[in-house]
């Protein structure tokens, strides 16, 4: 059976149009137009790809629709050469299904069409940062940092800046695991980041950070000269992703103060699960420990719902250093005990200030083990 028609130029610029020139892949974004202001067409990066095969034969074909749909610039995706050999991939006809390209395609017209209806859309770099947790591996998906960007930010490049710490032989519960974790942090950070703010390459960066709480803190240090920065938090209902789903009550956050007096000092963050204070206590020998606690007025994994919700954790956090300082002096021996989502974890570490306020051992929880010291933040 013979192909349908050809799109006509009116289809043509439709597709192009609402595709504003860029691939529809998700993730990719690569301008396309480029080839066609060289004029040199036999460089041509750019393709119509039809969701359902203009030929009945064709990957994704219907001996119907095929004909019907041809032409017709909902049926037709705008594609980079890559990503159309990509999703006419005979092997990989179950990923590429018609209901999954026109996703694709609708999710990124969707997005164009919030660009240019905002006109106060900033550009943003995405940060990912990523580490095992125990035996679970991680990744972060591109499409799903774009999704929680939202029409608040658009890509600044469709290269993310990535610090991937998943491929390290050693597990988070070896004792060489955070020394080694934490130098190529800071080697990437410094290569890959601080100078290029210093350069004004990046304006803005939004971070999508998921690793153990000991390297989130150290990457909020890191991050705390830097206004130009939002964080991002991983959410698991009611789907899967990034993006702030600002669906429940604000959170409140509390600050109890502990007893004057010693110079070790406790600081419990509990906005994840309760820390006792016996837990806490384990970990010194001695009993003239003073206790203090931020605290959430909702326990929970999944109660962090609201982006604004991290400021207001800023702030209390910003109280607690002064107030430590202030009730035990600057040479206080601080230890924290997190117990927060990832994003309380970075914030946390962007709110001390080097100059200001007391450096601090962080402490983790092993299974089994119970909290275990394993990283110092120090002026």
């Amino acid at each position: 059976m013979a192909r349908g028609a050809k799109p006509d130029n009116k289809t043509r610029m439709l597709v192009w149009g609402r595709a504003a020139g860029h691939c529809q892949y998700p993730g990719c974004s690569k301008r396309l137009d480029e080839d066609l202001v060289a004029g040199d067409l036999r460089k041509n990066n750019a393709y119509l790809a039809h969701i359902i095969a203009s030929d009945p034969g064709g990957e994704r074909g219907d001996p119907t629709l095929s004909h019907e749909l041809s032409n017709d610039p909902d049926n037709i995706m705008l594609m980079c050469d890559a990503h159309h050999r990509e999703i006419d991939d005979r092997k990989k006809k179950d990923r590429y299904t018609v209901g999954v390209l026109r996703r694709m395609k609708q999710q990124h017209e969707d997005r164009v069409a919030q660009l240019f209806s905002n006109p106060l859309t900033k550009p943003a770099h995405v940060l990912r940062v990523a580490a095992s947790i125990g035996e679970n591996e991680t990744s972060i998906p591109l499409s799903d940092c774009i999704e929680a960007m939202g029409n608040e930010f658009y890509l600044a490049d469709r290269r993310p800046i990535d610090i991937q710490m998943r491929d390290i032989a050693t597990k988070d519960s070896d004792p060489d695991y955070y020394p080694t974790v934490l130098k190529l942090l800071r080697s990437k950070y410094d290569r890959e980041i601080k100078g290029r703010f210093e350069e004004g390459d990046l304006q803005h960066l939004a971070i999508f950070g998921f690793a153990p709480m000991p390297v989130l803190m150290e990457l909020g240090r890191l991050l705390s000269d830097l206004s130009a920065v939002s964080v991002y938090g991983k959410h698991r209902e009611p789907k899967p992703g990034w993006a702030w789903p600002d669906d429940h009550p604000p959170l409140g956050f509390s600050m109890a103060q502990g007893s004057t007096g010693p110079k070790k000092v406790a600081l419990k963050l509990s906005v994840s699960a309760e820390i006792t204070d016996e837990r806490v206590l384990a970990t010194y020998e001695t009993d003239e420990v003073s206790i203090w606690e931020i605290r959430s007025d909702r326990l929970g994994t999944s109660e962090l719902r609201n982006q604004g919700d991290l400021s207001v954790f800023r702030q209390v956090v910003g109280k607690a250093f002064d107030a430590i300082k202030d009730q035990h002096g600057m040479d206080v021996e601080l230890s924290v005990f997190p117990a927060v989502p990832a994003a309380c974890a970075i914030e946390f570490g962007r709110t001390w200030q080097p100059k200001a306020h007391p450096g601090f051992k962080v402490f983790d929880q092993v299974p089994g083990q119970g909290f275990i010291e394993r990283h110092l933040i120090h002026p």
